[in-house]
């Protein structure tokens, strides 16, 4: 179930290391910005608050993630602050690069020890690894001191768990066959498999597909009401080659067995976001007025479930609720007027338009489908 980890490193290696194998083909045309050429419009101007890099020759988003954030998986979180770099497979020497808030306006995160409030590329290792500080593997936010900016979820978190599709219409491009497929009727990283789409359908190679097993229409556990289908990744295809009429692709990365049937979605990079944990609600908080829901949808269908399992809510962007955002899980009191209960946190990762995946960062009593949240 948890094989993509190993995988995922492959694919985003090959994708951002291997700019220059020619995964995709460079941005045209250059142009003389300053004394560099590049294909962007970079920015000039920066706020005050932020700490900028200056792409070096031989530097990947990858690695540069690695540097300044402690974990190339974090690649996501460098281009969503860069939106004019309009493919992450290449960035230019002499380009800007918004690595985050200075380390000087972190001080009251970073730890006993950690110092260097400069931007230059000297102290900007030291930063990235003192002040964004990463769960040790196998670790869980909820152990972690709060005050402190961390990555809300993993790669595995994003990349193998559901979105929900709102309108519920069909995927139409389908893992229709595979090699061997007279012998097994599920595969894994490595197979090769045929897509019943191609070129008339926009389909070429070099491009890469979320393989999605859809799911259940999810309902409201108050209404009733159908809040749209759940979609769950499986895997990750990369296309060899296309015909007109079908496409050979090889699975990169599988997060469990791949049928015969998988839904082909285009591929897109989820940034992880990162967020500030602040001190959990006591039972003296009042509520914080924000937006309000409910737990709508448990990884694997799980009745009850805690620390790291990843859920679906039924609060989105059009509901103040993005990535990063905190929620506050929360039990009504039974007697009408009393406090009501919270028992525990939730850490949005993704979000659709009333929607959004999050996984528990803090849980104090078992949780289950239908518990209320609350934007903290």
């Amino acid at each position: 179930m948890r094989r993509m980890g190993i995988a995922v490193t492959i694919v985003f290696c090959a994708s951002l290391v291997g700019a220059q194998q020619g995964v995709n083909p460079p941005p045209r045309p250059l142009h003389k910005v300053g004394d560099h050429w590049t294909p962007y419009n970079p920015p000039s101007e920066f706020p005050a608050d932020v700490q900028v890099y200056i792409i070096k020759r031989g530097d990947t988003l990858w690695d540069l993630a690695r540097r300044f954030l402690g974990d190339p998986y974090l690649w996501p979180q460098l281009w969503e602050q860069n939106q004019y770099i309009r493919d992450a497979h290449w960035i230019y020497p002499g380009d800007p690069l918004v690595i985050g808030p200075r380390a000087a306006d972190m001080a009251g995160v970073a730890g006993p020890g950690d110092g260097g409030a400069g931007v230059g590329e000297e102290v900007a290792e030291a930063q990235g690894q003192a002040v964004l500080a990463q769960e040790p593997a196998g670790g869980t936010l909820a152990r972690r001191a709060t005050g402190q900016l961390v990555a809300l979820g993993s790669e595995s978190d994003v990349y193998c768990f559901a979105y929900l599709d709102e309108s519920l219409e069909e995927l139409t491009l389908t893992m229709a066959s595979a090699e061997h497929v007279e012998f097994k009727n599920t595969f894994a990283d490595g197979d090769i498999v045929f897509l019943d789409g191609g070129t008339e359908n926009g389909v070429e190679a070099g491009q890469e597909y979320f393989l999605v097993i859809p799911g259940r229409v999810v309902r409201h556990p108050a209404t009733g009401a159908a809040l749209g289908r759940v979609n769950n990744y499986v895997g990750l295809a990369r296309v060899l080659c296309a015909q007109e009429r079908s496409a050979t692709a090889e699975i990169v990365a599988a997060c469990d067995a791949v049928p015969l049937g998988a839904k082909a979605r285009p591929f897109e990079p989820i940034p992880i976001p990162m967020s500030v944990l602040t001190p959990p609600v006591t039972v003296c908080d009042p509520a914080s007025g924000k937006p309000t829901g409910y737990i709508t949808y448990a990884k694997e269908e799980a009745e009850t479930f805690g620390v790291d399992h990843m859920v679906l809510v039924d609060l989105g962007e059009a509901d103040q609720v993005t990535p990063g955002t905190i929620l506050t899980v929360f039990v009504d009191n039974p007697v009408p007027g009393l406090p009501r209960r919270a028992i525990g946190e939730l850490g949005v990762l993704t979000a659709g338009d009333h929607w959004s995946t999050a996984k528990v960062i803090r849980s104090k009593e078992a949780m289950q489908v239908g518990n209320r949240v609350e934007v903290k």
